[in-house]
Order: C-alpha cells, then structure tokens, then sequence
C-alpha cells in the first residue's frame, strides 16, 4: 500500500489539472515585476506558435495605393492600399484620413469579422458602423483584409498571418506624415475582436483596445464556430484569458451583447466566467480601472458606448 499511495496521489492530481484546464502559461504571477516577465514569455511564445517559430522579420513595406476616393461624410479621404508584409505576401488594405486636422493626429486600428472587408470599415457598412464614426471623429482608420481562410504558409497558422498582415499596417502607420506615432489603439467585432485580442497582446504599441463579440473560452469556440481560431499548441499553452492577460494594464474593454447564444455564438455566462481570469491580470498592475466588460442589450454588434472615453483618454482627441 506505500508503494502504491503516492501513484495513486499522483494520478488523482493530474485528473484534477486536467479537469481545471491545464495550460503551460497560464497567468499566475502575484507581483507586477513577474507578471512583465510573464508577458515577455507569453509574447514570444505566441509568435513562435503562431508564425513558424519566432517573430517574423519585417520586409520593406513597398505600399501601393491603389486607388483615392472621398469618404462618404467628404470629410476625409479613403485610399485603397497594398503592402508588402513578408518576402512573399502582401496584404490589401484601406485607410480614411481626415482633410482637416491640425498636427499629427492619433490612429487606429479597425478590424472587420467574417465575410466582412477593409473597404466596409471605412465606409460603416454592414455591421462596421464604427470604421466610419472613428474617422468622422478625426483619428485615421487603418483596416486591412484579414478574413482569407487559405494558409498560406505550410509552418504558419491562418490566425498567425492575418495578425501580421494587421501588425504591420501599424508598422505603416508609422511611415504617414499625418498620423501620430506614438498613439494607436485597435478595435473589432467577431474575427476583428478576436485579431484585436492578438494584436493588442503582442504589440506594446497599442494603447487601448476594444474587442468586440468576442470574449470567450477555448472550450466554447469548439462547438459551432468556423475551426480558423484553432491552431496546433494553442490550447497546450494558453486558454484566451491568458491572451487577454498581455494587455495588461493598457486600457482594454469587451463588449459582448445579451442576445449571443451557444453553440456557434458568444454567450454571457462564458463572457463572464472569461472576464474572470483577466482582472488578476489587472489587479496585479493595480489596474482594474483599466477594464471593462460591457454587456449590452443587441446581439453580435459593435457597442463602442464605454470605449470611447477609454480611447479619448489614451490616445487623444484628434484636433480638427
């Protein structure tokens, strides 16, 4: 019997990791010192998961536009873009910048869902209402097309190229007289909430995100969703509060709306019980403030109310 007890101890510790989900990083840190050094290893692991074993390195942008038409308020200008994102890869984007403006003015991010484009986002079409309003409000738009469901990187995940298309139309960003450089945020709804996870986890340049439609669990996304969000080592290591985590303390709001329902949606209790495992994340950074999880009363729409104080207060507000 003594031989057998600590085999049977060991068994029943590893049933009980196994029903709490088990993940390699998942986030633990008590102190705001290893909770940076968890983020760094987070960060890095992502990338290598994600992007066929470490961070890409950046090619000449070499950006094309394509074509330069006025937005639909005449307000600000649209153009239609391209840019190269890896030797062999480029990504078709359009980006709405505003006419008037007085210096440099801050940017933004904006990122379609499924079936969705770049083009709707800056001109508020179909559920993307809010790629027009932020433009109306004077920051620049950025919005690539992130919804190809070909791989086509045999060592990359569809996931790990659609972040970098969008990771680098920040870097492009950076290239515009217009836009401030040092003021980014992102925002989405459905596949754009859930790049807005990843972007804002692995680009320190953002400094408020809103992720739309989104907030959710592994477990869940396996029963009625598209099957484009999984990828092989994602699970092992993260669940995607622990995603959330590396956003961490920047301002960060997720909207989910009361009339989502599962299989194949994004439902409340899931939202909550997600939300959850984000606020020590926070809490460490003593910033709670910084968090929000707003419940409307629609269904899978972008809300924007709670997360345009937010974004003001983080980013400015363009001067126009």
């Amino acid at each position: 019997m003594r031989t057998l007890l600590p085999l049977f101890l060991a068994v029943v510790i590893f049933q009980v990791n196994a029903d709490e989900g088990t993940r390699a990083l998942r986030f633990d840190a008590t102190s705001k010192r290893d909770a940076e050094r968890w983020q760094k290893a987070a960060r890095e692991k992502l990338f290598a998961t994600m992007m066929g074993g470490a961070k890409p390195k950046s090619v000449r942008l070499d950006p094309k536009i394509l074509s330069r038409t006025n937005g639909l308020d005449d307000n600000y200008v649209l153009e239609e873009l391209s840019l190269q994102t890896l030797p062999d890869r480029r990504v078709h984007a359009w980006i709405a910048v505003p006419k008037e403006r007085k210096g440099t003015v801050p940017a933004v991010l904006a990122l379609h869902g499924h079936g969705g484009s770049g083009k709707e986002i800056v001109r508020g079409e179909s559920l993307y209402w809010y790629g027009r309003e932020l433009a109306k409000m004077g920051y620049v738009v950025i919005s690539p097309d992130i919804g190809q469901h070909e791989l086509q990187h045999t060592n990359w995940t569809l996931m790990g190229e659609r972040v970098w298309d969008a990771l680098r139309c920040l870097d492009y960003l950076e290239t515009r007289p217009e836009v401030d450089k040092k003021n980014f945020a992102v925002a989405g709804l459905s596949l754009g909430g859930e790049t807005t996870m990843y972007v804002a986890a692995m680009d320190t340049r953002i400094k408020a995100a809103c992720s739309s439609g989104w907030l959710t669990t592994i477990e869940n996304m396996k029963h009625g969703h598209c099957p484009c969000w999984n990828f092989t080592g994602l699970e092992q290591n993260f669940d995607f509060a622990d995603v959330f985590a590396c956003v961490a303390p920047r301002p960060l709001v997720l909207e989910i709306g009361e009339k989502e329902r599962a299989p194949g949606g994004f439902p409340v209790g899931v939202a909550r019980s997600a939300f959850e495992q984000i606020v020590p994340a926070y809490r460490v950074f003593d910033a709670e403030k910084n968090l929000a999880l707003d419940i409307h009363p629609a269904g899978h729409v972008f809300h924007g109310v709670v997360f345009w104080p937010p974004l003001r207060a983080s980013i400015g507000t363009p001067r126009i």
